[in-house]
């Protein structure tokens, strides 16, 4: 690659003879000459030279205050001064100011061109960090937009790169990761880095990524992972399948509880058909009808559990609209508890309970609705509570709504899964140690429902001494004559 190379002299036979001599003695050379440094500088601004030669004394702007310029202009080019003999005070200045090297005249021609070379190749040298500095800059711009979470841990076990993808999969920031131990930034990560695969090269497919757990803040994080090592250490890519991994459980929790679920009312269904149509069997009007009985419980029973599950299905596809209407929640309320006191009427060692003010704010929502939501909150009130107790409504105004508690005196719910009631196919007793069955579906639909109607869904138990849900609704609002909002109030 050629190399081009400014001299700067008052001269004029000097800026003959030297660049003939450079010529001879270096390939591959192109060498531009100027008497000023006012004509230099127009050169330099215009051109990005390998190195720049420059007498120190010249009239007007002499080679220290051209050397400053050069400094401003190019400061990555290194710039020899020539020297006159006894003028070392000047070289030291010179040397101050950054030049690459000075020459004393008369100009020792060996010294000069090797002086030259080491400059030239010094600026090759710089081109070739900058244009790798440039590169990187473009590769890290790169990897800020790559879905892909990306960072690079150095041979000591500090994070060196913490890309945006990195920051929004782990909600870890750049300032709270980079130039921190990795065991530090990631919890675990001292156990599962070795399970990690890492390759020698990059290249598609070389190594299958592996699935590993991280806690973060409480959040456990399932991450595919695998890693490229190089000079400077281990790039780690990693995508969250905390999702998908979400999804198979949840699809295991499905067939598992719809399986047991199915199973329990087609076994009873099974059993009173094969028993109605024996033989050998004589049964007489009482038998049949309780093996008849059994046979239409227990089809209610199948038609409940497929219902639960299609009215999930429509409410996460969006396919479903509430009623959007006045509810005189005092009158709903007593009705609900009504008829939940005559669907229990054999179990003695349960009461109901209703408490309702006097007079009431109508609530916005979907009657028809609110009236499952009860119903289910009631029932699970019943159903877990194996021993009886007291099953209590109480309804009550709120600032600008109402509020329905429904407590019992149950088996109560741990705290660690009070956080997990609400979602899909989520038992307090999924094992029926106690007897309790169901879907897991009913009070996800009630949470779904009560948001829907703009309201909130919340719970608060202790283990052994019931549980308390609570359903915060707005009231509904009209239009005033004089433009302002007013509730609706429903008469006593």
């Amino acid at each position: 690659m050629s190399a081009r190379i400014l001299l700067v002299d008052d001269d004029k036979a000097l800026l003959d003879a030297l660049p003939q001599a450079l010529e001879l003695r270096m390939d591959e050379i192109q060498i531009d000459t100027s008497e000023t440094a006012i004509e230099a500088l127009e050169r330099i601004r215009d051109t990005d030279y390998d190195a720049i030669v420059s007498d120190i004394k010249m009239p007007g702007m002499d080679g220290l205050a051209l050397l400053h310029e050069i400094r401003e202009l190019r400061p990555t080019t290194p710039t020899l001064m020539i020297t006159g003999h006894g003028e070392r005070d000047l070289a030291v200045q010179a040397l101050r100011g950054g030049a690459y090297d000075f020459v004393q005249k008369p100009i020792d021609r060996d010294y000069f061109v090797a002086s030259l070379e080491r400059a030239i190749q010094l600026r090759r040298l710089d081109r070739e960090v900058e244009q790798q500095r440039l590169a990187l800059e473009r590769h890290a711009r790169v990897l800020e937009h790559v879905d892909d979470g990306v960072f690079l841990v150095d041979g000591g076990g500090v994070i060196r790169h913490w890309n945006p993808a990195a920051q929004a999969i782990t909600g870890i920031s750049a300032d709270q990761a980079l130039e921190r131990p990795a065991g530090e930034t990631l919890p675990g990560w001292e156990i599962v880095a070795p399970l990690i695969p890492v390759a020698s090269m990059p290249g598609p497919g070389s190594l299958e990524a592996k699935v590993v757990p991280l806690e973060l803040d409480g959040r456990e994080l399932w991450l595919s992972i695998s890693g490229v090592t190089f000079s400077d250490g281990v790039v780690y890519a990693f995508r969250s399948l905390t999702e998908e991994r979400a999804l198979d459980e949840l699809k295991g929790e499905f067939i598992a509880t719809v399986s047991h679920e199915l199973r329990t009312p087609l076994a009873a269904i099974y059993g009173s058909a094969q028993t109605l149509l024996r033989e050998d069997v004589e049964l007489d009007e009482s038998d049949k009808k309780r093996l008849l009985d059994v046979i239409a419980q227990e089809s209610e029973r199948l038609s409940r559990i497929a219902d639960d599950i299609l009215f999930a299905n429509k409410l996460d596809s969006g396919q479903f609209a509430l009623g959007d209407n006045g509810i005189d929640l005092r009158g709903l309320a007593r009705d609900v508890v009504e008829e939940m006191r005559a669907c229990f009427a054999a179990r003695d060692n349960i009461s109901f309970e209703l408490t309702v003010p006097d007079a009431l704010d109508s609530v916005a929502g979907d009657p028809d609705r609110l009236r499952q939501v009860l119903i289910n909150l009631i029932d699970n009130a019943v159903k877990y509570s194996p021993d009886g107790g007291r099953i209590e409504v109480v309804v009550e105004a709120r600032d600008g709504g109402v509020r329905v508690a429904v407590r019992d005196e149950g088996i109560g719910i741990a705290p660690l899964e009070q956080r997990r009631i609400f979602g899909k196919f989520y038992r307090v007793d999924p094992g029926l140690a106690r007897g309790v069955g169901g879907t897991g579906l009913g009070l996800y639909i009630c949470r779904e429902l009560v948001r829907r109607m703009e309201g909130r869904l919340s719970v608060s138990s202790e283990e052994g001494k019931g549980s308390t849900f609570v359903v915060d609704l707005p009231v509904s609002v009209a239009v005033g004559k004089d433009g302002a909002a007013v509730a609706q109030p429903v008469a006593p």
